[in-house]
């Protein structure tokens, strides 16, 4: 029977190559730890800042008088905030699950526009044919999230070789 003979040096050849790749694996991780502190100071200085803001606002706020003028825009200001607030706290993913399970072939979704006010979603798409058209709109009647689907306009875009419907189709949106 014949001795074993291990060699665990490895293959001296490969060693430059580690080494580099240990060099550069080090480099990344100080790159890394120094944007970590600047990410970690930036958010200390935001939290004191806040802190402050807290402060001075449970002391109370001065009264303010001004002209009707910077009231009425403050006003108006206030109404914009609503809005846009409204807008942000729509459930969002609720509408993106209904349109992605209704997703057939044929069919390209061009605009998703949201009437929070009302609860209405308008949704352009184009179909390569009529009968894509409304299996699309067949499939958002189907589909949860959204309720009174209605095809509310379609025309055939004469001006693209391949003839495309462009159609537009509003629907409830189910909160």
């Amino acid at each position: 029977m014949r001795a074993l003979r291990l060699e665990y040096s490895g293959n001296p050849a490969a060693r430059p190559l580690g080494t580099l790749v240990l060099v550069i694996g080090l480099l990344l991780g100080v790159f890394v730890l120094v944007q970590y502190r600047a990410a970690r100071e930036e958010l200390e200085t935001q939290e004191l800042r806040t802190a402050e803001i807290r402060k001075s606002g449970k002391r109370g706020a001065p009264t303010v008088r001004g002209n009707p003028r910077d009231l009425e825009a403050s006003a108006q200001e206030y109404k914009l905030a609503q809005v846009a607030l409204q807008r942000l706290s729509l459930r969002w993913n609720d509408l993106f699950t209904a349109l992605e399970s209704t997703r057939p072939t044929g069919v390209a979704l061009l605009a998703i526009e949201p009437d929070p006010a009302k609860s209405v979603v308008k949704l352009t798409a184009e179909a390569k044919t009529a009968d894509d058209m409304l299996d699309y709109v067949e499939r958002l009647q189907a589909a949860g999230g959204l309720a009174d689907v209605v095809l509310a306009s379609h025309q055939i875009k004469q001006s693209d070789p391949l003839q495309p419907m462009r159609f537009v189709v509003l629907a409830s949106w189910v909160k």
